[in-house]
């Protein structure tokens, strides 16, 4: 399996914020993905303009500095999606296939460690289960500051 993620064409933050980072020995509680302590690194991408927030949390083993999240991973509810918007019209998408590689990174500013993802997430209708779009993720995430 090759762990190698090109560094290149990084996910840009064209609107609004963003923030990649992530929090080890948690857990995801619930459907709404509350973070719990556990024994899981969980990584989360947020990206906020105006009038919503999208979110995705994504679950991996504390264990190694890499880790690989499959098609059976994403069914087995390991990555959430929540979007959240007061005046949209939407429909619930919910992660039915993928892939999530990841990878620990040296951080040469600090002695703390990042790491550096690359995500290819299909969303389907959460009741149809029709795959309607496929989120792209590629950043480096730091470590949440408490």
């Amino acid at each position: 399996m090759d762990f190698t993620i090109d560094t290149q064409n990084l996910t840009p933050c064209t609107e609004g914020s963003c923030l990649f980072e992530y929090v080890n020995y948690a857990a995801m509680a619930d459907q709404q993905a509350a973070l719990t302590t556990g024994q899981y690194r969980i990584f989360l991408a947020t990206k906020s303009n105006s009038f919503s927030t999208t979110r995705v949390y994504i679950q991996a083993p504390m264990q190694d500095d890499k880790f690989l999240l499959t098609d059976a991973d994403i069914l087995a509810g390991k990555v959430k999606h929540l979007f959240s918007c007061a005046s949209c019209d939407y429909i619930n998408l919910t992660p039915i296939a993928g892939t999530v590689k990841g990878i620990k990174v040296a951080n040469v500013n600090t002695s703390a460690e990042k790491w550096l993802l690359d995500a290819h997430i299909v969303l389907a209708d959460e009741k149809s289960k029709k795959p309607v779009d496929t989120l792209h993720i590629k950043q480096y995430f730091n470590l949440a500051v408490k």
